[in-house]
């Protein structure tokens, strides 16, 4: 296992003594894309004055008439606020329009109201790929062993034993894609489970009938890989 191996055991571990809510980034939002959400959030905190202040943002966030930079200011303004209305508005504006900055507004609004009120810790958990619940969406690619072509029993295999052990380790598969020579993998995950372990008990469990997967792969929560960097990779390892 490569890429994010140190830091998914140095999350798990600086997770297991926190005690708080958990909030997880469900949408798909790059990393670049989060730090600059914050960066914006931060810089527009001393901007922060009263009511009616707040209720001009409101009504931009409303409006059909706004400016994209107008709705982005008035986005991150009311989320910082800790205003039940304001939390409204983002929800609303953000069922409407599912993007980036509108996803970063509103799970930063929900962990600023439940500051306000309650005594309980929040703690955000961001990754490139997002999450759901308490679980969080990881990508990881499979070389066949050799590079050899899969049989239509092993893609048989695949596709039939690696959602029963993701499921039996509380995860949800999302996508499996099998190639003549590798496959690539969408799941979901609880936090504090044990990837790597869970991930090789599925490689060995599937050579038992053949040996037909490598035992090196690849799992990151930052990004699904291309087509182009996976030909890449492939490449680099023969």
């Amino acid at each position: 296992m490569r890429n994010d191996r140190n830091a998914l055991r140095e999350l798990q571990h600086s997770l297991e003594n926190l005690k708080g809510s958990l909030h997880v980034l469900e949408t798909n939002v790059p990393v670049e894309k989060q730090m600059e959400y914050f960066r914006f959030s931060e810089a527009i905190k001393s901007d922060f004055s009263d009511d009616q202040s707040l209720e001009k943002q409101i009504n931009i966030l409303a409006s059909t008439e706004a400016s994209p930079p107008e709705i982005k200011y008035a986005l991150a303004y009311l989320a910082i606020s800790g205003d039940v209305k304001a939390y409204r508005a983002i929800e609303t504006y953000h069922e409407n329009h599912s993007d980036d900055w509108s996803a970063m507004s509103y799970i930063q609004a929900k962990i600023t109201l439940e500051s306000e009120l309650s005594d309980e810790k929040q703690i955000f958990i961001s990754t490139g790929l997002g999450g759901k619940g308490d679980l969080l969406r990881f990508f990881a690619f499979f070389k066949s062993q050799g590079k050899k072509n899969f049989s239509d029993y092993q893609k048989e295999l695949i596709e039939k034993e690696i959602p029963y052990y993701i499921q039996n380790h509380r995860g949800v598969t999302e996508d499996i894609r099998i190639r003549d020579n590798y496959f690539t993998l969408l799941f979901l995950v609880h936090i504090q489970v044990d990837i790597k372990a869970m991930l090789e008990e599925i490689v060995n469990e599937c050579n038992q009938y053949g040996d037909f997967i490598d035992k090196e792969f690849i799992i990151t929560n930052v990004k699904i890989f291309s087509d182009e960097e996976i030909q890449n990779e492939l490449l680099s390892r023969q």
